[in-house]
């Protein structure tokens, strides 16, 4: 996947939706160890973790 050079707004995948989640404190320790580490945005680990369990799941 190309890396984007600017934020704004993605007019091929426009992101319509905003999400409430709650989570306790060692998943968001998980989240910002992942943040750190692939140097990504809160919400890119989130949807890289989604599509990597849609990927798993789809190929059972």
């Amino acid at each position: 996947m190309k890396e984007r050079k600017k934020p704004g707004p993605h007019p091929e995948k426009p992101l319509e939706h905003d999400l409430k989640v709650r989570v306790d404190n060692e998943t968001l320790a998980k989240i910002e160890f992942c943040m750190k580490k692939l140097n990504v945005t809160r919400s890119e680990v989130l949807r890289r973790g989604a599509n990597c369990l849609y990927e798993a799941l789809n190929k059972q």
